[in-house]
């Protein structure tokens, strides 16, 4: 059988893990626990007897009722995920010479609530609450577990009842503690709880340690891994409740379900990039991305409030997990990832923990200390073992650096050996660019000409180079007649059009030499290099009429003209560029007050003067 049909098999199990039946509880008569002088404690789990409530309607009352003591099984120690109120009752027979306390420990931190009633002989009961929704400084005794403190006189026999009710599992590890034996008990607990919880944060800090040396991100995968991890267990053992959120215990019931699926959420990334799932198994990839959204979907479960349903969900997911993770790694290793094998020993490990775990909280396995700590016991194997893939990961990482650096030396050879010819190639597609660039930030992008400033950046250039030859030089300021009427009646795309028409007149009627730039929206600049008056002036009018005889599909046979401004560079005068377009621009204003279609002669002298441009006697031109 391959490893795919072993993985449904088990996930098949897992299914079927809430269906199964054990035979919890057998009819027995009472048994009271007989407590002595020097007792250190009396395990109880195996002496309570038990009563389910389907549908918690029965008070105290009915169920301490003398018709009623007879529904009372004797219970195996597995209840597991119940919507029942469970009832128990257990008897105490004090053998002590003096009153003595004694400490009741319910070693499940998980139980949203319990009512512990205690009988005083006279038919009179005292109520007690306890249980995770309770908050801690209301709590009788303020210790991770629920404790509850009793006082026995001597020869006393009491019978004790208790209601258990919560959305999560139920477990029913009680306990009888003499109060000396009890506080070594919790130092020694601690102690042990203090040196898991410091090796997990010890590893936390050595992922992101080595993320910091090697910036592989599994490593602060891994590190969010154990955070959420650790925090998980952190809430199973009662301390979270204890020590992060005292106050506030609706968190710890929302915290396991939620922290489960962040588990399986930093487990999920943290596997599939150490035994990089992409690159040797599409279908796990997938298989990854699905476990990813379901554990989203279990935590929106939660924060909807649904903690009995998602409690269930998270139970059976962490169970389901590992196999997955396993068979995925063993996939990997088959097709060359070596780094694979530390991790299928930390996996495979962990998995007959997680079982074990699984079916205690399920009700399948009686309480014990492997049973209630699986996860812990388990779980210090399995991130030592993680921790040693993650580094062997980092081996190959390496090895494969420097195979890809053996490789890039070999092609800095051969690349040095044609080195002149790249660069030559380089160049040329440098010097093309270049090319381009220039053509973007010298043209307008419409009509292909010379952009605005590129345009005056001529026009000061041919003014220098006039001055130094002494030759003639003109320049035209064209504005298209009525073009914002164009593009308000025909649109814009048709106005884009004229604009493409008459810039093409231009190049096409134009001499080689002269030099044509879009001013500025339906503006253009004409600049005529060794021309004078009179030969502008015609060559212009033959434009005016060029244009004036153009027809363009769009504007339903209107016409569309030009208005002219027109200067001369007069030698002896110092004028710059930004003088003769003011001058152009003013014939131009001129020729559009006359009545458009048509060239105005602007005349420099009067620049001098700041009086503006007069027109010449050709200004009928």
């Amino acid at each position: 059988m391959n490893n795919h049909h072993w993985l449904l098999a088990l996930l098949a199990l897992l299914l079927l893990v809430p269906f199964l039946e054990t035979r919890a509880f057998e009819q027995q008569a009472p048994q009271s626990v007989i407590l002595e002088n020097g007792f250190s404690y009396a395990d109880l789990t195996d002496k309570i007897q038990i009563l389910i409530d389907p549908q918690q309607q029965l008070g105290f009352k009915a169920i301490s009722s003398t018709g009623r003591q007879r529904d009372f099984r004797l219970n195996s120690g597995k209840i597991g995920f119940t919507d029942a109120a469970v009832w128990i009752r257990f008897s105490l027979e004090s053998r002590f010479t003096t009153k003595q306390p004694v400490i009741l420990e319910i070693d499940f931190p998980l139980i949203d609530k319990i009512e512990f009633y205690e009988m005083d002989g006279k038919g009179n009961y005292r109520l007690r609450f306890g249980g995770d929704s309770i908050p801690f400084n209301l709590r009788e005794i303020e210790f991770r577990n629920t404790l509850f403190k009793i006082e026995l006189e001597p020869g006393q026999t009491a019978t004790y009842y208790m209601k258990f009710t919560s959305r999560g599992p139920i477990q029913l590890p009680l306990r009888i503690w003499n109060y000396q034996a009890f506080t070594e008990h919790s130092t020694s607990s601690h102690l042990w709880h203090g040196l898991y919880f410091g090796a997990i944060l010890m590893l936390i800090v050595a992922s992101v340690v080595g993320y910091n040396l090697f910036r592989a991100s599994f490593f602060l995968w891994y590190a969010y891994y154990l955070s959420c991890y650790g925090l998980l267990n952190f809430t199973l053992v009662g301390f979270a409740g204890q020590f992060l959120w005292p106050e506030t215990p609706i968190l710890q019931q929302y915290a396991t379900s939620l922290l489960v699926n962040l588990v399986i959420i930093g487990a999920v990334v943290f596997s599939g990039k150490l035994l990089d799932i992409r690159k040797y198994s599409r279908a796990y990839f997938l298989i990854f991305r699905t476990l990813i959204i379901l554990a989203l979907l279990g935590i929106a479960i939660s924060l909807a409030g649904r903690l009995e349903i998602a409690n269930r969900i998270a139970s059976l997911s962490g169970m389901a997990l590992v196999p997955i993770l396993i068979s995925a790694a063993i996939v990997t290793y088959r097709k060359g990832n070596f780094a694979a094998r530390y991790f299928l020993v930390a996996w495979g490990v962990f998995l007959i923990f997680v079982f074990i775990s699984g079916l205690y909280y399920w009700g399948m396995l009686p309480y014990g200390f492997v049973t209630a700590h699986a996860l812990q016991i388990g779980s210090v194997f399995e991130v030592t073992m993680l921790g040693v893939a993650t580094a062997d990961r980092v081996r190959l990482l390496n090895r494969e650096k420097e195979e890809a650096d053996r490789l890039a030396n070999k092609y800095l050879v051969l690349l040095n050996e044609k080195l002149e010819d790249l660069v030559h190639e380089r160049t040329v597609e440098l010097e093309e660019s270049n090319r381009k660039l220039h053509e973007l930030a010298t043209h307008d992008s419409l009509t292909l000409l010379l952009n605005h400033n590129a345009i005056i950046h001529a026009l000061e250039s041919a003014i220098s180079a006039v001055e130094r030859h002494r030759q003639p030089l003109s320049i035209a300021m064209v504005d298209i007649d009525r073009f914002k009427q164009i593009n308000d009646r025909f649109g814009h795309q048709v106005g884009d059009d004229v604009l493409v028409a008459i810039a093409n007149t231009f190049t096409s009627s134009l001499r080689g030499y002269d030099i044509i730039g879009r001013y500025g929206g339906e503006e253009f600049l004409l600049i005529l290099p060794q021309t004078n008056t009179e030969d502008a002036g015609e060559l212009i009018e033959r434009l005016r009429q060029s244009i004036a005889d153009l027809s363009f599909t769009g504007t339903q046979g209107k016409r569309v003209t030009i208005s002219v401004g027109m200067i001369a560079y007069l030698h002896g005068i110092k004028i710059d560029a930004d003088a003769m377009i003011r001058c152009a621009d003013d014939a131009l204003y001129r020729a559009k007050a006359n009545g458009r279609d048509r060239i105005e002669w602007g005349n420099c002298t009067t620049i001098l003067n700041k009086t503006g441009c007069a027109g010449s006697e050709d200004g009928q031109r």
